[in-house]
């Protein structure tokens, strides 16, 4: 029996939702059944007496929160807060204020500096002020750096599992101030019985790591792109050798780019939801990840969400949707398109390195191939004729000029390096007077887009990356093109960079066999906030 079905929103990755957007959000997730909601913000909320703490990040004031809290629960809604106690802190760690009293090192706090209890502290104190929730979720997940730094230096080498223990001792004596119950990740400790690894084959665990989580904590396994029920229901009896209440936290990838790829997040919360419904789990969270970017819509991940409903309740998928939405199921489902470009769904993202990728250096070309052009045309035109409903009209209009774009740059490495090398002149010719500008065209339609569907569900904050982004793409396109005329011209020799061969991103990848990439692991462009 379920008792809470949950959605944590990233609120943290550039993207900072409005209450107003949260507050639509939460009309529609409210009628499909769900009954809590989650904010993952680690910095993105305010401190007392910490200005420091989410500056210029458009962080949440106490008000916001406040009427937030209210209107969910008008609606049967628990909101629950969602912060990070330990690690994924860069955005507070970068800051001098902190970084010389209670940083241990990257993006870690400083595990026993009176700094980091204070602050800790007042994360508590803020969310006892502004939720009506008994629960605070902790985050303590992916602390790679944890004990290697300031803490190595000062207090000597200690296995991990003891510095966490330490930590989260100290964390459930502020808990039981503020009468919270914690909710953490499981990674870290699995990982530390299992030489790294947090999905292992054979499942070991040791009497001291279990102790080492306070039996009023409650612990959420996290396996967010497994598609197979048995794996869930091996890792979920593993889990339960914990001494602690569990929980089950699948996801939307929502994260890969512009499009939700529903159809993969289906096919994997498929299997990890009736896992749990078999294994009798009661409180299962689907998380909504904005990594590298928030590029996608807060709601086009709700063709997922009703689909986790039918699971758990039974009912129709479509049905639960277009009750809950006012919205078409059949158009919503033309946004997964541009990334199906190469066939079938899948946990890949052409469509974000196909527009990242440069056409000169063509870290990715290797893995690429030419595209039809006539997919994208079509499939612009099939998105424009379904975008007829004004309220989320904007969410098509992106996707429009993403295709619009696409038809252009999908393939365009491939292109103009086929043709320098074979000395093309007539098909260099067209790429200078024809593709190269009409490209720049599309990106800048691309943006003014997507800045439209970013200020119409988010805070202005954190679009200062996709202007750096697309404003560097734009002038690389540019600066491209006026090279290609200055060779046709005969104003230089060669192009450096198209005279090397293509090498594939990772020797041991098969040509084809595609690669899922974050921005910031194929491109110089800088993202200054995260």
């Amino acid at each position: 029996m379920i008792k809470r079905l949950g959605i944590m929103i990233d609120c943290s990755r550039d993207a900072v939702y409005r209450v107003n957007t949260l507050k639509r959000f939460i009309d529609i997730i409210s009628k499909m059944g769900f009954n809590t909601l989650m904010l993952y913000t680690e910095d993105t909320y305010s401190l007392d007496n910490e200005p420091y703490f989410g500056y210029m990040r458009g962080r949440y004031s106490n008000s916001e929160i406040k009427e937030l809290d209210d209107y969910a629960y008008s609606k049967n809604i628990e909101l629950i807060p969602c912060i990070q106690t330990l690690a994924h802190l860069s955005s507070v760690c970068r800051w001098q204020e902190y970084s010389n009293e209670c940083v241990d090192g990257n993006d870690s706090l400083l595990v026993g500096a009176n700094k980091t209890h204070e602050l800790i502290e007042k994360m508590f104190k803020w969310a006892n002020e502004c939720f009506r929730s008994k629960y605070i979720h902790i985050g303590m997940d992916e602390a790679f750096s944890v004990g290697t730094g300031r803490y190595l230096n000062d207090f000597g080498y200690e296995p991990q599992y003891k510095i966490l223990y330490k930590h989260l001792l100290r964390i459930e004596e502020i808990a039981k101030k503020y009468n919270k119950i914690c909710l953490l990740w499981s990674d870290m400790f699995v990982k530390n019985a299992n030489n790294g690894e947090y999905y292992p084959n054979e499942f070991k665990m040791t009497q001291e790591i279990i102790d080492s989580i306070p039996k009023d904590m409650e612990l959420i396994y996290w396996d967010y792109n497994h598609t197979d029920k048995e794996h869930f229901l091996k890792q979920i009896e593993r889990h339960k050798k914990f001494n602690n209440k569990l929980w089950f936290s699948g996801a939307v990838w929502s994260n890969l780019g512009f499009s939700p790829h529903t159809e993969y997040s289906n096919k994997c919360l498929n299997a990890s939801i009736n896992a749990c419904l078999e294994k009798d789990i009661e409180n299962i969270l689907i998380t909504s990840w904005k990594d590298d970017g928030a590029e996608s819509s807060l709601f086009v991940i709700l063709r997922t969400l009703a689909y986790v409903s039918s699971i758990v309740y039974k009912n129709d998928e479509k049905e639960i949707f277009e009750n809950a939405t006012g919205w078409s199921y059949d158009d919503f489902k033309l946004l997964d398109l541009p990334d199906y470009v190469y066939g079938e769904p899948s946990l890949n993202n052409p469509c974000k390195y196909g527009l990242y990728n440069d056409p000169f250096l063509g870290l990715l070309d290797y893995h690429l191939k030419e595209i039809d052009k006539d997919y994208f045309n079509k499939l612009s035109t099939d998105l424009y004729n379904a975008s007829r409903n004004k309220e989320y009209e904007y969410i098509f209009d992106t996707i429009i000029k993403l295709c619009n774009v696409m038809k252009f740059k999908m393939d365009l490495g491939l292109i103009t390096r086929k043709a320098y090398k074979e000395n093309d002149v007539s098909k260099l010719k067209d790429l200078v007077d024809n593709v190269y500008p009409s490209l720049e065209n599309s990106i800048e339609e691309l943006h003014i887009a997507f800045f439209n569907q970013w200020i119409k569900e988010c805070k202005f904050n954190g679009f200062e990356v996709h202007d750096i982004r697309l404003g560097g793409l734009k002038e690389r396109i540019k600066h491209c093109r006026e090279m290609l005329i200055k060779y046709l011209n005969k104003e230089v020799k060669e192009i450096e960079p198209l005279e090397e061969e293509i090498l594939p991103y990772e020797l041991n990848k098969e040509k084809g066999e595609g690669v899922l990439l974050s921005i910031w692991m194929m491109t110089s462009m800088t993202k200054p906030w995260n």
